[in-house]
């Protein structure tokens, strides 16, 4: 649990620093269940909840940002013991997602 509440913590330092917080929310009930979510006013955003049973962790989340071609780019995810880490997105080459699974 405190490796989550780290990545949570990274994500909010790698927000721009000429950029506000508009809305964070972190929530972890000490027995493997947790939720974050933080949007600034740059468009950059993102949600994250996941539950631990006993060994598996299963996460899933969603984050989105402006990139600097002016791009809003969009990404859904979603992570557990049996099938890995698998994201969806709109730039997201899907071929080499597909084969994450053969790796």
């Amino acid at each position: 649990m405190k490796v989550l509440i780290v990545f949570a913590l990274i994500a909010l330092v790698a927000v721009s620093a000429d950029s506000q917080i508009l809305k964070y929310e972190n929530v972890a009930d000490g027995e493997g269940t947790y939720k974050f979510a933080y949007e600034t006013d740059d468009g950059t955003s993102r949600v994250e909840q996941g539950d631990q049973k006993g060994e598996d962790l299963t996460v899933q989340g969603n984050f989105q940002f402006v990139g600097d071609d002016g791009q809003e780019y969009k990404v859904k995810y979603v992570a557990d013991g049996q099938t890995g880490f698998r994201a969806e997105g709109a730039h997201v080459p899907n071929e080499y997602v597909d084969k994450l699974s053969t790796l």
